[in-house]
Order: structure tokens, then C-alpha cells, then sequence
């Protein structure tokens, strides 16, 4: 195959100016002036395969054509309770049992990107808590966001790879949150770079949110790919098939577009600020088998400071607290009606607000505890309508006092 043809990014999308944008910079000829790709990723395990499944071919074409490049890996991946269990045949598990999987992880993941032609010079470890970004991002996530922002004013990235908020893998959902906030106070010069998302954990797939890019892999790639994925022995037992899925012939990566005021696949399938109030619509089916619930809600002002709030779902019509993030000290008080196939909630929002990015999610603190999933991730909130309602504003006593677009 001649050179030409093995270092082309054939990046396939149907239309729209932006996507043209994205085409061009990530074809040899576009990616060779700007130098640089920075991929972050949540944390060493997920992280490197997360490297390996998703981002392992644009970090082989980078180098290909002389691109710098920059892996950033949040955690070491220690709290992997149940590949560690089956790989070492041993039920309770220590403290140290797990800083010693967390080392083996690393490991793991220098390896795999010198599989991908990568020293071990471009990989960071920044040693922050395995399955502890959520809560970071709920409680206190300054340490987090200036240390995103720091490598973003420092390396100053041309192309940004991240996970997309939607993974329902609690870090890699809360990092694509995160991200967001520490590019708007990041000083790039003005220089956003593209911004492009992968996202594995989800039974959808990408497809299902909206048109991926695609980039496709030449045949060199794609082996170096597939070893890069079976240098993460510790992930293989249990998951070493569907891993191997990956090493396809196309890397698909998302643009950060929400989907919309309506999505009937996800939990909350409808939201929106009207009036300035949010307004939640919620799925409920199957839900009473996965215990207590809450919704998670992020957002980001147009400085990047962030908002964090916290309300549980209701299990009867009434009003429901609203609590702040980090404290879970009551803020204000929203309203909520159980109806028999949805639960909708109405949320003031504070007329001093001017949100540049808002995410809602539906938490299951049950779930994370035992080292599992999410249901679903994050969904991002269109917030092209302004509130104008204050906090502690008048909540209407019945629901469908206002106007509800829902139509489930």
C-alpha cells in the first residue's frame, strides 16, 4: 500500500460545516502542523484499555506523521475488585492487595503504548482515587480541575481525546464533565483545539448518540492495535472476548453534542430549563430492584466555576429537597409528581445563573459501592434558554401547573 494512502485519516461523516472542520484536521496533511494530540484518559487499566480499544490507531497515525502526543491517565485502576478476584483467586482483598493491582496496571499500560510505537516519556500518572472521580467531581473537584488545566496550558493540545460524559463508567463520565470546566479557564491563546470523545462503556454504542467520525486503521495499525489490547493480562479472564471486539477496523469518536430535549433510551428521558426552572422527566422501570437513586446535576458557568447539586428521587408526589453538591446542605426546594410509568421533577434555578454547560445523571450509590457501572451516564442539558426564576421562587403545588413536554 503506498505511504500516502497508509497515513490517510479517512474521517467519514454526512455533513455540516463543523464536521468538515474536524475532517480536515485529522488527515495527515491537517494533522502535520498542529503537532500535537493529547488523549485523556480516566485511569490506568480503563485507561490504557480504554487507549488501546478506543484511541490506539489516531495515537499510531499522530506518531506516523510526527505529532506529539500526551497520555494522561487519572487513576492507576486499583479498584478493579472483580478482575483482581478472578485473576488471583482470592475473595477478601486489602488495602495493599490493591495498591499492588494498581502498580501491575501501570505496567500494564506502559507496555501497551510501547505496542503503539509510544515511549513511556508521553504517559502521566496523576494517582487520583480508581472509581473516586464522581465523588471528586460532587464533592471537591478544584485539586482535579487545575491539574487538567495545567496540562492543558502546558502542552497546549491541538486535538483533544477524552471520554465522552455519556460512558456510564462513573470516571470516565465524570472526567468528560470535568474537562469541560478546565477548558474554560485553561488560557490557550484562544486556540480551542478539537475536541473529540470515545465512548465505550455503553450498550447503545456511539452510533446511537450521533454521527461518529470514523477513522479507519490500515492493517499494521490494526495488529498493533490488537497487542496492544492483550498486554492487559489483568483484564483478560473476564472480559478478554469483548475486549477484543474493539480491534476493528474503525475507531469511531463522537463529537460532545447532546441529544437533545428528548431521549426514550435513557433514564431521564427529557430535559430542559423552561422558565427558568429545570424540568426532568424519568424513566421507571426497573428501577425499585436497584435501590435508592438520586440525580446528580453539574453545572459549568461561562468562567468555569462549577455548580454541583444533588436531588433524591422521589417515591411520592410532594416537594424534594434540593442540596448542594459538596456539603448536602438543602438549597432550595423543587417539586416532584410519581406518575404510574415516569416520575417528572421541576427545579428552580437561581436568576444570577448563566450556565455555558449542565449534565444530569441519575446516581446509584448502591451500584458504584459494589464496583459496578452505572445504569447510564450523563446527559447533557440544552441551555440555550437562560432561567429567569430565583431560588426559594415559588415551586407550583401541582406539576402540571407547568407546561410539560413530555409525551410518554
Amino acid at each position: 500500500m503506498a505511504e500516502h494512502q497508509r497515513l490517510q485519516a479517512q474521517i467519514r461523516r454526512r455533513r455540516g460545516p463543523a464536521r468538515a472542520d474536524a475532517r480536515s484536521r485529522l488527515r495527515p496533511g491537517g494533522l502535520r502542523p498542529l503537532r500535537h494530540v493529547r488523549v485523556k484518559l480516566p485511569h490506568c487499566c480503563l485507561a490504557v484499555l480504554f487507549e488501546s480499544l478506543a484511541t490506539a490507531g489516531v495515537l499510531q497515525r499522530a506518531r506516523s506523521v510526527g505529532g506529539r502526543t500526551r497520555v494522561l491517565f487519572l487513576t492507576d485502576g486499583e479498584n478493579n475488585p472483580w478482575a483482581q478476584r478472578a485473576v488471583e483467586r482470592r475473595w477478601r482483598l486489602s488495602p495493599a492487595d490493591r495498591l499492588r493491582w494498581g502498580s501491575r496496571r501501570r505496567a500494564e499500560a506502559v507496555t501497551a503504548l510501547s505496542c503503539l510505537g509510544l515511549d513511556k516519556e508521553c504517559a502521566r500518572f496523576l494517582g487520583y482515587p480508581d472509581q473516586g472521580l464522581f465523588d471528586l467531581l460532587m464533592t471537591e473537584p478544584e485539586p482535579l480541575i487545575n491539574d487538567l488545566v495545567q496540562e492543558l496550558t502546558g502542552f497546549e493540545p491541538s486535538i483533544l481525546i477524552e471520554p465522552h460524559p455519556a460512558d456510564r463508567h462513573p470516571d470516565h463520565g465524570a472526567l468528560g464533565v470535568l474537562t469541560t470546566s478546565a477548558l474554560a479557564r485553561a488560557s490557550l491563546d484562544g486556540l480551542e483545539p478539537v475536541r473529540l470523545h470515545y465512548l465505550v462503556h455503553d450498550a447503545r454504542r456511539p452510533a446511537r448518540h450521533s454521527m461518529p467520525i470514523t477513522l479507519r486503521l490500515t492493517e499494521s495499525e490494526l495488529e498493533r492495535k490488537r497487542r496492544a489490547i492483550l498486554t492487559h493480562r489483568t483484564q483478560l479472564p473476564l472480559r478478554g472476548r469483548s475486549l477484543l471486539r474493539f480491534a476493528a477496523a474503525q475507531e469511531p469518536f463522537l463529537p460532545l453534542v447532546g441529544s437533545g430535549i428528548r431521549d426514550q433510551g435513557h433514564a431521564i428521558r427529557m430535559c430542559r430549563i423552561r422558565r427558568g426552572r429545570l424540568v426532568l422527566t424519568l424513566g421507571k422501570t426497573g428501577w425499585p430492584s436497584l435501590g435508592r437513586r438520586n440525580i446528580a446535576i453539574a453545572i459549568q458557568t461561562e468562567h468555569g466555576a462549577m455548580e454541583r447539586w444533588r436531588v433524591d428521587v422521589p417515591g411520592a408526589t410532594g416537594p424534594v429537597p434540593i442540596l448542594t453538591g459538596s456539603t448536602q446542605e438543602p438549597l432550595a426546594e423543587g417539586f416532584g409528581q410519581v406518575l404510574r410509568t415516569r416520575i417528572q421533577l421541576v427545579l428552580p434555578l437561581p436568576s444570577s445563573l448563566r450556565p455555558a454547560a449542565m449534565y444530569v445523571k441519575v446516581d446509584c450509590p448502591s451500584l458504584r459501592r459494589l464496583g459496578f457501572f452505572d445504569p447510564v451516564g450523563w446527559r447533557t442539558v440544552p441551555v440555550s434558554a437562560l432561567p429567569s426564576a430565583t431560588l426559594g421562587s415559588q415551586i407550583p403545588r401541582r406539576l402540571h401547573a407547568v407546561p410539560s413536554s413530555d409525551g410518554a
